[in-house]
């Protein structure tokens, strides 16, 4: 355990070292955001072209660091992101380095962002479900950086679909990520759980295809109908089953 928590602060003051290049010239929630954004428009990769299914917008928003001469500090951030989370991905402490630095060092409580820690979502998933052959649909309406989800995609099959809705987008693209690079497939999306007809944009996490898609129109968005059927006495919970 000890061995295991040396490195995960190591990892952090490793990415922490390499982001603090990248935001040289601009703002860290800024920054982070861009990050966020350039690593979906990453993974949503046309097979077909080898090119990005955003590629205009990838080297739009790559053009703006490459002019502040920090654009190699990216795919360096992307390397240690995606080491660290194969390395743990096993780990009862999880492997949400995303949520970590976005805790410590973008939000710094600003915003209220304290993330459950992964130890008792860990928990709450091993004494409310005990099924770990049927597949199912799990959705944490308030997800963060999508801790719960993954502590649930720990115990149930791979078939199963996870699915977040938060206010934030970081926290939308970070859960997206999250469940992205942990194999499990599913739907984040930005709106306010407790207004029903909310919906500002989403996003499809997919591995056939594979890739992390947009989701511009609330009508294209499975999440948005499903949420349509949730009755609102029902909404105050911070996991539901259905």
């Amino acid at each position: 355990m000890k061995k295991q928590k040396k490195s995960e602060l190591n990892t952090l003051k490793e990415f922490k070292k390499v982001f603090e290049q990248a935001a040289y010239f601009g703002g860290y929630e800024s920054t982070f955001n861009d990050f966020l954004t350039m690593c979906i428009y990453a993974f949503a990769r046309n097979p077909l072209t080898g090119l990005s299914y955003y590629e205009d917008e990838y080297m739009e928003l790559m053009g703006l660091y490459q002019e502040r001469g920090v654009i190699e500090h990216f795919p360096h951030l992307l390397a240690i992101l995606v080491a660290y989370m194969e390395e743990h991905k096993d780990s009862t402490e999880g492997n949400d380095l995303l949520g970590t630095f976005y805790e410590q060092e973008v939000s710094h409580g600003r915003n209220g962002q304290y993330f459950t820690p992964f130890p008792i979502c860990h928990l709450m998933a091993s004494i409310t479900d005990d099924d770990k052959e049927v597949p199912r649909s799990v959705l944490d309406p308030s997800c963060g950086s999508g801790r719960m989800l993954m502590a649930y995609s720990k115990r149930i099959p791979l078939q199963s679909g996870f699915y977040g809705i938060d206010l934030d987008p970081s926290c939308v693209k970070m859960t997206a990520i999250n469940l992205f690079l942990n194999g499990r497939s599913g739907e984040v999306m930005r709106a306010d759980a407790l207004t029903p007809d909310d919906f500002k944009f989403a996003y499809r996490v997919s591995h056939q295809p594979l890739g992390i898609f947009k989701i511009e129109k609330r009508e294209d968005s499975r999440l948005w109908h499903m949420n349509q059927k949730i009755p609102n006495r029902t909404k105050k919970r911070q996991l539901r089953l259905f």
